[in-house]
């Protein structure tokens, strides 16, 4: 097995990967098989215990996450994260430790960096599940589609803004028994909101 180690300045390599972040620190990147792998850690001398909000800088033992981001000249980027577990020191507070956040590198329990995060909720958003994954195979991050479906069911529904002009139309669940009332901004065309019946009562309601 061919492996390249990547000898460069560490701060180059802080600035490409981890642009924008101050609390993470690259310690080697090595290349083998297609796939760049980089090693961090935190760099942060302390944390706050995210239920007692205290300050902590005992640490308790450490463990290591890997995160897949997004392909780097056509390369794969795995990040070998270790994260540290910081000893909460408040005697009535039940959290007795703590893993260090990386809120701007990935969230909690993740295998995916954010910024991956994203882009793979937008080809979800575009293509559902298995033309997203051929897709993301073509642009090195491949992913599963049930992968590219559950990043789009875990989005939170857009919030509409009242129409100025609504459109009121019925349709069958179904076909001779069972009606629905669909409303629709007539300026957008965009769905607003789906009544349970085609009655009139509940659209008044709606419209109050």
């Amino acid at each position: 097995m061919t492996v390249l180690v990547i000898q460069a300045d560490a701060s180059f390599w802080d600035s490409l990967v981890f642009d924008g972040i101050d609390d993470v620190n690259v310690e080697a990147v090595t290349a083998t098989f297609g796939t760049v792998d980089v090693t961090a850690r935190g760099q942060a001398s302390s944390a706050a215990c995210p239920d007692c909000g205290r300050s902590s800088n005992r640490v308790h033992d450490s463990y290591q996450r890997r995160l897949k981001d997004l392909p780097l000249a056509e390369q794969s980027v795995v990040i070998h994260l270790t994260v540290r577990r910081f000893i909460c020191g408040t005697d009535n507070c039940p959290r007795r430790t703590f893993a260090e956040p990386f809120a701007q590198v990935t969230a909690l329990y993740a295998r995916f960096t954010t910024r991956l995060g994203h882009v793979l909720e937008r080809v979800g958003l575009a293509l559902a599940g298995r033309a997203g994954a051929r897709l993301t195979a073509q642009l090195g991050f491949q992913v599963g589609r049930m992968t590219l479906l559950r990043r789009v069911m875990a989005l939170p529904d857009p919030q509409p803004s009242t129409p100025r002009v609504l459109g009121v139309d019925d349709f069958a669940t179904r076909r001779g028994q069972t009606y629905s009332t669909v409303l629709t901004c007539g300026e957008t065309h965009r769905v607003v909101d789906v009544l349970p019946t085609r009655n009139s009562g509940p659209s008044a309601v709606w419209l109050a």
